[in-house]
This record gives structure tokens, C-alpha cells and sequence, in this order.
């Protein structure tokens, strides 16, 4: 069917847009947004993103290269679309670091709960980030509170699977906040176990 397609699409735009973009959003809506969800790992922001992409096509879909497969060309711009949510969330956090740390000595506290702010939405956004079986065990020891021992009863996993688990989730965000700001990583290990 996508050979068929693939072939075809350039005919079908020249004489019908809205039915030529119809049939390459059936056919390729689903591939694109498991791509989009396994990046992002949040339902509605892999949709979003799979809107924009096709947003885009439609708004250049008379310009595309006929050489060009349309599937690549979609998976392109998913791609940047990504890249530029990462971007944004790092511009965000840079921001928030630049006007705590320009702020009088007396907004002491305001400028610990934004960057506890910043951190804890960072921290998220990464624990949203990380394969099921990590968030799961991260999870149920940050939030349920549970031992390692308890984890991996419940799971039915070794407990020194639990502590690999643990230790690579650890590693994933003290590496995220480092990308920031590497005075930041201390700070960022004590709000993760305590959050």
C-alpha cells in the first residue's frame, strides 16, 4: 500500500490536494506519532507534535520533491519538530537560571522556589522520558516510597535489577541537569529523592 502510495502522491496533488494529504494521513498518522511518543513519552504532546507535521505538509505539499519519499520528508520534520522542543525546553530553564541569579539577595526565597520550579518540571519531563520498566521502579521508590527489596518483590525482578534501574534513572537526570548548568547537579540530586 505505501509503494502504491509513494508512487502515486504526486499525481493525486496535482489533481486532487485534500485528497492526496487524506491518504498520506491515514497511512502514516500512527507511524508517526509511535516515533513522536517513544521521543516525548506523553500522549498529547506526540500528538501535537504528529498535528504540526502535518501541518506542515499540507502547507508544502505542491513544493515537495518528487524524488523524495513522502514518508522520509514527514519522519524529517517530526525529527525537527523534536529537536526544537528539547531546544525550548533548555531555553526555558536557562531563562529561569538567568533571572535568579540576577534578582536583588532579599527575593532569596522566590528565587528557590522558581528554580525548585524549574528543576522539578525538568526532573518530570526526564522521568517522563525514561523506558517504562525505569520510570515504573523509579517511581515506586520516589513516590510509594518502597524499598528496593519491596520493589523488586512486587515486580518480580532481582533487587540488583531494582538498584540498576535506579542507578541509570539517577544518572539520567544528574546528566539532564548538567546540561544546564553543572553548579546546578547537587541541588537537582536532593530535589529528585526528595520530590
Amino acid at each position: 500500500m505505501y509503494e502504491e502510495l509513494e508512487s502515486n502522491f504526486f499525481l493525486i496533488v496535482k489533481l486532487n490536494k485534500a485528497k492526496a494529504f487524506g491518504l498520506v494521513f491515514d497511512a502514516y498518522w500512527n507511524a508517526l506519532y509511535k516515533q513522536a511518543y517513544k521521543k516525548v513519552h506523553c500522549n498529547d504532546l506526540a500528538q501535537d507534535l504528529v498535528q504540526d507535521v502535518f501541518v506542515s505538509l499540507w502547507d508544502k505539499i505542491e513544493l515537495l520533491d518528487a524524488e523524495r519519499s513522502v514518508l522520509a520528508y514527514l519522519f524529517a520534520i517530526l525529527r525537527n519538530k523534536i529537536l526544537k522542543l528539547y531546544e525550548k525546553d533548555e531555553i526555558r530553564l536557562r531563562y529561569a537560571l538567568s533571572v535568579t541569579s540576577s534578582a536583588s539577595p532579599s527575593d532569596v526565597h522566590s528565587q528557590n522556589t522558581l528554580l525548585e520550579k524549574e528543576l522539578k518540571a525538568i526532573i518530570d519531563i526526564e522521568v517522563a522520558r525514561m523506558p517504562i520498566r525505569m520510570k515504573e521502579i523509579y517511581m515506586l521508590k520516589k513516590e510509594d516510597d518502597l524499598s528496593i527489596k519491596q520493589i523488586a518483590e512486587d515486580l518480580s525482578l532481582s533487587e540488583q535489577t531494582v538498584k540498576n534501574q535506579l542507578q541509570m534513572a539517577y544518572q539520567r537526570l544528574r546528566t539532564k541537569i548538567k546540561n544546564y548548568d553543572s553548579s546546578l547537579a547537587l541541588l537537582a540530586l536532593f530535589i529528585a529523592k526528595h520530590l
